[in-house]
């Protein structure tokens, strides 16, 4: 009993922390994931990323969601024209760094 806990434990932990489009493979895989996504899958992907692929850089602005690749490579991801990103700061745990 007390192994397959474990067991169960460990495989939960490792299904929770490799979601499907974030599993490390090479940075051409990253680059052709975004294909054929909207601006909410790509905010989505930016902030998994953000833990599993500290290598590509994401950031939001008026017209879409851009990630820059360690190859300096760039891709965006247009925002709908009727709809904006509202970003919030968490201030009250922590600042900016």
């Amino acid at each position: 009993m007390r192994y397959s806990m474990i067991l169960l434990v460990v495989f939960w932990g490792m299904s929770v922390s490799l979601p499907a489009y974030a599993v490390k493979g090479d940075e051409k895989s990253a680059y052709v994931s975004l294909d054929n996504i909207d601006a909410v899958q790509a905010m989505e992907i930016a902030n998994q990323w953000k833990w599993t692929r500290k290598e590509v850089k994401s950031y939001v602005t008026p017209q879409g969601v851009i990630f820059i690749f360690p190859d300096k490579r760039v891709k965006g991801i247009p925002l709908p024209k009727d709809r904006m990103v509202v970003a919030v700061a968490p201030y009250i745990n922590q600042t900016h760094r």
